[in-house]
């Protein structure tokens, strides 16, 4: 840079502009050029452990699963696990370094024209939906009630047929089996869910009717989000050939899916846990991991950087 402003006579910002670098990033290059990487101290006392990205990079490799998950859901389950305590983009940033994002680390976006009003409360919204489910050329139907809160599956069944009278059941099994629930049930205007029968069922569990709008399958995305987790990692992969043995994977799944698997529209944390309401004892204590991981790094630095100006010649 000083040989060619030397011959030009430009000034460094016209060079700058030229060459389209900042003024901070030559200066980086200069002090990188006068002090070497493997002599150079750290001068950011936030600045990510060595033994912190090893952890990472070392949890993200452990089996196919974690190879596969999104940096959101994997920084979360490295905290809650006490492996390391780093921010989302921090993580992102160590895997995208080391070509570890993986297949599916792109967070999807939502479902746009969602149900306008927001559930406030467990059993405030109960998202109601059947999908035909095709098991070795014969057709059957999965019905599931999923709570808006909280994701938590209240209710699911796998039935030869989709009649009123199944659906009705169904609803009121899921009704006896939460006596103190009064919910909004949101449904799509399909012939079970607008007769008669369903609609009596609804006033006498005190429960409150909504349709979502016409040709609009997004206004109960909540519900249809869930079906389609449940073909692509439950029925896809495992390609059940009997009634007896689909209602054990759906079953193995609706278990996984409630009690294990982390959401990323509930804060990353398991739908069990909304539904029982600790979820917000597991924020506190994931910010408080963080906190103290954060002193700690700053501590550590701190010591090194006075060791390495220990070792230098006076």
């Amino acid at each position: 840079m000083a040989i060619t402003q030397t011959r030009t006579q430009w000034s460094k910002a016209k060079l700058f502009a030229l060459y389209e670098v900042s003024k901070s990033t030559v200066h980086r290059w200069e002090q990188e050029c006068a002090n070497p990487p493997k002599e150079r101290m750290r001068c950011n006392p936030y600045e990510i452990r060595e033994e912190e990205i090893a952890a990472v990079i070392s949890y993200r490799t452990l089996n196919d699963e974690l190879r596969e998950m999104s940096y959101k859901k994997l920084t979360y389950t490295m905290i809650d696990n006490n492996i390391v305590y780093l921010s989302a983009s921090s993580v992102y940033r160590i895997l995208k370094k080391h070509h570890l994002l993986g297949a599916t680390y792109k967070e999807k976006g939502d479902a746009g024209d969602e149900y306008r009003e927001k559930p406030l409360f467990v059993h405030h919204h109960w998202h109601v939906d059947i999908a035909y489910v095709k098991i070795y050329g014969e057709f059957f139907y999965l019905i599931a009630i999923l709570d808006g809160f909280s994701r938590y599956v209240v209710g699911w069944e796998l039935m030869v047929n989709m009649t009123k009278q199944s659906v009705v059941t169904f609803t009121q099994k899921v009704c006896d089996r939460y006596p103190d629930a009064k919910p909004k049930i949101i449904h799509d205007n399909g012939s079970q869910f607008v007769s008669l029968d369903f609609k009596k069922l609804l006033r006498e569990n005190e429960c409150i009717d909504v349709s979502t709008k016409m040709k609009h399958p997004e206004t109960n995305g909540k519900i249809e989000r869930f079906i389609g987790l449940v073909r692509q990692e439950a029925l896809r992969p495992h390609s059940p050939v009997s009634l007896g043995e689909a209602t054990k994977v759906l079953a193995s799944f609706v278990e996984y899916y409630n009690n294990t698997r982390l959401h990323s529209a509930i804060g990353y944390v398991k739908p069990v846990d909304v539904f029982r309401g600790v979820h917000e004892e597991i924020f506190k204590e994931r910010k408080k991991k963080f906190l103290e991981a954060k002193r700690r790094r700053i501590e550590l630095n701190k010591q090194d950087r006075e060791q390495f100006s220990a070792k230098q010649p006076a």
